[in-house]
Parts: structure tokens; sequence; C-alpha cells
């Protein structure tokens, strides 16, 4: 097995396993210089104080706790040479050492390799982290998410030639980005940390006078003893990451046409959702969206679902009453949940027919 922070042998189940993590982790150097550098590059890369004491924390916690799971990933977004690779390299040299021995590195075409050598880690680095498409940016936040959070437990380290194993899932993701929208989440996603930073390109002298003080001026030493002696004891890894900006703009900007249309109806409450509840079938609601002129999109009932999600509304199963005895899905707003299911239904079947979309214009 892969278990950081375990001894060579670990015990499972009651049998034993050979553990193939190393811990790389460099010494700790007494005396070592202040971290001052590299924190006024980490302002700079991520001005916000709250973004970055919680960046901060996780690189601190990951260093001081390798057998605990941190149940979200980092995402780092900014133009290309504005110094995110180097703001996280001395962490990365402080756990993983000079070798970057357990540090997993795939690029964004090599995610669905069939093969799980870079799952072998204890931070995965997610290089240039893009898919343009939107629905194709959803399948790759969707992929992404075994790797984010526990559980699952264990991840399936598959090895040309040899017999797969089971790693323990104790990684922490960090990706980087140049997009913009480099993948799609809902708005009710807990696996990332979403950070975007204003910094423009790193002037050459300022990138070699940072790095050189890395590599010559005891830096990397200096980093490492502030993420050790940082404290973290409130630092509650399980928990779901702060809500940022940029967090808001990969929800809004990574749905599709046709749920834009929806999300502002709903939250609106206009025509069809202008009582609070809907009922089946939906395709019918979707089609008569579809017909008022939503922009020429098409309206799939999958958006509908999604739609829904996002702004809120209840899931209230499968209504029938005395009144409607034919059995209809139904949604509600929140502030209706607290009326009967055959209120609810009643109200959705409300509906005032051929004007239900009077005056709806869709632009």
């Amino acid at each position: 097995t892969y278990a950081p922070g375990e001894s060579v042998l670990v015990e499972r189940g009651g049998e034993a396993y050979g553990n193939r993590w190393v811990d790389a982790r460099c010494g700790r150097v007494a005396g070592a210089v202040g971290a001052g550098p590299w924190l006024e590059h980490a302002e700079t890369v991520l001005p916000n104080v709250a973004e970055l004491e919680h960046l901060l924390d996780i690189l601190a916690f990951k260093l001081q706790h390798p057998r605990v799971k941190i149940n979200c990933g980092v995402l780092l977004a900014g133009v290309a040479g504005c110094g995110k690779d180097s703001l996280i390299a001395p962490f990365l040299r402080a756990v993983c050492g000079p070798s970057q021995l357990n540090r997993g590195l795939v690029q964004n075409d090599e995610l669905s390799a069939q093969w799980g050598y870079h799952l072998e880690c204890e931070v995965l680095i997610l290089n240039e982290l893009k898919d343009p498409n939107g629905e194709a940016r959803r399948a790759l936040a969707n992929k992404l998410k075994p790797l984010l959070a526990a559980p699952p437990e264990y991840l399936s380290i598959n090895r040309k030639g040899l017999r797969p194993y089971d790693a323990l899932n104790r990684l922490l993701a960090i990706a980087y980005s140049n997009e913009q929208v480099p993948l799609a989440i809902d708005s009710s996603d807990r696996r990332w940390f979403a950070l975007r930073s204003p910094a423009q390109r790193m002037e050459p002298a300022a990138a070699a006078a940072l790095w050189g003080w890395y590599e010559h001026g005891g830096g990397y030493a200096a980093v490492a003893e502030y993420l050790w002696t940082r404290d973290v004891t409130t630092f509650m890894p399980g928990a779901a990451p702060p809500n940022t900006a940029y967090r808001q703009t990969l929800v809004i900007e990574g749905r599709s046409t046709a749920e834009e249309i929806l999300v502002d109806l709903i939250e609106t409450r206009a025509p069809p959702f202008t009582r609070g509840a809907i009922c089946g079938p939906f395709a019918e609601l979707c089609a008569s969206v579809q017909a008022q002129g939503a922009a020429g999109a098409r309206i799939p009932k999958a958006a509908l679902l999604h739609a829904l999600a996002e702004c809120g509304w209840i899931d209230c199963g499968v209504i029938h009453s005395r009144d409607f005895p034919t059995k209809r899905q139904v949604y509600c707003a929140p502030d209706m949940a607290d009326e009967s299911k055959s209120d609810l239904r009643r109200i959705a079947e409300a509906k005032s027919g051929g004007d239900a979309f009077a005056g709806l214009r869709i632009v």
C-alpha cells in the first residue's frame, strides 16, 4: 500500500501491508532565517488576507499532519508567470524534499490515463487545468472529485504489468491554471478552495531574486520552518473551504446557456416559477420555455433539474392527492417547504394555462 505518515508495515483488516511511502520531509534547521521574502511574494499573488491565511493553514497542516486527509483541493489561477509556482515551490520542497519524492505530477490531458502512478503521492500537482467546453468542464470536475475528498478512502494504483493495489487517499491536490474558467462546479460543491491571483507577470529580476533566495539564501529552510511552526490547531481539515469570489465565478460561468436562462427565471420568480412550485411533466415545461424565445437555446430536462438544484429548490418527491390522483414529481422553492404536499401539488397545478408565460421575454 501507500500510506503517508505510517510505518514501513501497515495493518489493515488483520493483514500486514508493505508501505511504499517514505518520509521525504526535510530536516528542520535551527536558526533558519525568516520567511519574509516568501510571505511578501504570497501577499502579492494573493492580496486577499483571508484567502491567503487559509491557504497557509492548508500548506502548514499538510506538512505537519501527513496522516490526515484535507478534504478539498486548491485551485490557483492567474495569468501565466504571475508567480503561482513560485508560491507553492517551497512548500513542495518542505514536504517532498529536493528529489520531490512524494509529489505526483499530471498534465490536464493525462487525467484519463489508465495508469495511476501519479496518485502515489502526498501532493498531486495538476498542471494547466483547463477544458474550454462548458459540458466538458463539468465532466472534468466530476472526474477530479474522488481525489479531493475522502471517501473514497482508497485510490487504486494501476501499475503496468503488476497487480494494482490500494493507496490510502491522503493526497492534497493543487491545480494551476491560466484560464479564467478552467472547470465548472456546482453551487453546492465542497471540494475546491478556488483562488484567482490579480497579480501580473513577475519581473524577471524579481523572479530571479526570489529563486536565488530559495536556493542560496536559506529560503527553502526558512519557509519550511515557518510552516512547521504555524499554529493550525483550529484548522479543520474535514470542513468545507471558504466560499471565495472566484468560486462564485466558476459556479456562474460554468452554467450552460439553458441553465443560465432557467436560473434567471427561477430567481426572479418569472413564469412558470411564479407560484413557487412546479410539477411534471417537465418536458412540457421545458418546451414551453423554449417556445417563448429562449435565445434560440434548447432547454433540456437535465438543465431544468440542475437549475432547480442551483437555486435551492426542494425535490418533494412524487405527489398525488384526492384532487389530483395522477402522480407527479413536484419541486418547490425553499420558502414553500412548510406547505403540505397536497397544497404544493395544488399550487403547482394552478398554472393559468395559455397565459402562464404572458409577458415573458427572454433576451
